[in-house]
């Protein structure tokens, strides 16, 4: 009996977050307007679209790509390693050394954030359907933008993100 190829981790992929937060928005399948809660699921969609993204590319940049259950694991843990509010911590704290994508890229992760938070606890939040709209596409152009910034400069902000400093 052989063992089955390695197949390395799957990351939770940015653009199906999108995707996603645009399908809750999709007017066309039942004819009514999207409800509060799909706009507000919307609105999550774009923000964890971006910390997706920033897991995947810190865990790629510092480890690469996983060959193995050592690499796996490793891979994992950072990619599991991002917290939420350190990481928008220290993307604003060092934004002046970014490049100009990594800056939007930084902006956008704050800004979606801080309506992450408003439409998953806030019952008094108001949000129109065309705002996620905005924002899932705000999310999509800086991702992509954020993603073409040279490698040294990820592993920075992956470092920046990740590791506590002194």
């Amino acid at each position: 009996m052989t063992a089955a190829p390695y197949r390395p981790p799957r990351a939770i992929y940015w653009r199906n977050l999108i995707l996603a937060g645009r399908d809750l928005l999709n007017l066309q399948r039942t004819g009514d307007p999207p409800t509060d809660e799909h706009i507000r699921r919307a609105i999550s969609s774009a923000y964890y679209a971006t910390f997706h993204a920033l897991a995947a590319s810190n865990a790629d940049v510092l480890i690469g790509t996983p060959h193995d259950s050592v690499t796996e694991a490793t891979w994992t843990r950072v990619y599991r390693g991002l917290d939420h509010t350190t990481a928008r911590r220290e993307l604003q704290r060092h934004r002046h050394t970014f490049s100009a994508p990594s800056q939007t890229f930084a902006d956008t992760f704050q800004h979606l954030q801080n309506r992450r938070h408003s439409a998953d606890y806030d019952p008094n939040a108001i949000f129109t359907a065309n705002q996620p709209t905005i924002w899932l596409a705000e999310a999509e152009v800086s991702i992509i933008d954020y993603l073409q910034v040279e490698r040294g400069e990820r592993a920075y902000i992956a470092a920046l993100t990740l590791i506590r400093g002194r």
